[in-house]
């Protein structure tokens, strides 16, 4: 028989996943439900957190708090976050459709663990961390997944919502998806970029890719290479090459691992150069 649990509290949802770890955790249920259809009647059973109010807040200022009920819709209209943390937005908006977007949540979205989900790239090189409700302290978001559909959280955890600390004024943005169509698709590569730029040099920077590796991940070795390096000499060719080294793409229904590979390094320098762009400054492209 499966049986179906709403807890009013956190604290009642943690010690009920606590006593049941088979329990899956449902919040807004566009990927359980479709991932999981034919096997509803056989699950043990299931946890609703969607009346979990401690987990729909949006905390801003100069950290920023997002719970892991808040819907995707709520991310991408956000006023403060829009004019603040825009390129969080972007990956948002960029989630499904407006049924999907205001239906799924962050939580979801990241417990899912896709290769290809749209807030990871962002939330990674914004330097997030996941904050989980049972026996484990916080971690940073690039080390929360371990594999397709895999994190490290425990059956007996809840991952409660992200914190980050809110881009500064000399940094610009950027999210770029490649898929198979302009809307409603799951991208078959996309790469987040966060640059700082003070004159006329690029001072610091973060690159993620989702969909070219078994997690979101972070291009550190092309980090290290433009790193430093002036605005009107990047080493452009060199850095999408570094990038297309970096990465570790597949065959699957979206796309072949070249495709994947030649693709990716055009689309992060778009996303660069828009990032660059974002931070008040014109590149030379």
């Amino acid at each position: 028989m499966t049986t179906y649990f709403a807890p009013s509290t956190l604290s009642e949802a943690v010690a009920y996943i606590h006593e049941i770890q088979t329990a899956k955790i449902i919040a807004g249920g566009t990927d359980l439900l479709v991932k999981r259809y034919e096997e509803l009647d056989s699950m043990t059973g299931f946890m609703d957190i969607s009346h979990l109010a401690e987990l729909k807040n949006i905390k801003t200022g100069e950290e920023v708090q997002i719970g892991a009920m808040v819907t995707h819709g709520e991310i991408a209209g956000h006023p403060w976050l829009l004019q603040h943390v825009p390129l969080l937005c972007q990956g948002a908006a960029a989630v499904g459709g407006p049924q999907i977007r205001n239906r799924g949540t962050l939580g979801g979205n990241l417990a899912n663990a896709s290769p290809a989900a749209d807030l990871a790239p962002p939330l990674i090189v914004l330097g997030a961390v996941a904050e989980l409700a049972g026996p484990q302290h916080p971690v940073p978001l690039e080390e929360f997944f371990s594999g397709p559909g895999k994190t490290i959280m425990q059956p007996n955890q809840i991952i409660t919502g992200v914190k980050f600390t809110k881009p500064a004024a000399n940094q610009g943005w950027a999210y770029l998806k490649l898929g198979k169509r302009k809307a409603m698709a799951i991208a078959t590569a996309s790469v987040a970029v966060l640059v700082a730029v003070e004159d006329g040099q690029l001072t610091d920077l973060r690159i993620c890719l989702g969909s070219v590796a078994p997690v979101p991940s972070r291009a550190k070795k092309t980090e290290e290479l433009l790193r430093g390096q002036r605005l009107d000499s990047l080493e452009l060719a060199a850095a999408q090459a570094q990038l297309q080294a970096e990465i570790s793409p597949i065959d699957d229904i979206r796309g072949s691992a070249e495709y994947r590979r030649q693709a990716a390094g055009p689309l992060f320098r778009r996303a660069l150069l828009q990032a660059i762009k974002n931070a008040g400054v014109e590149p030379d492209a």
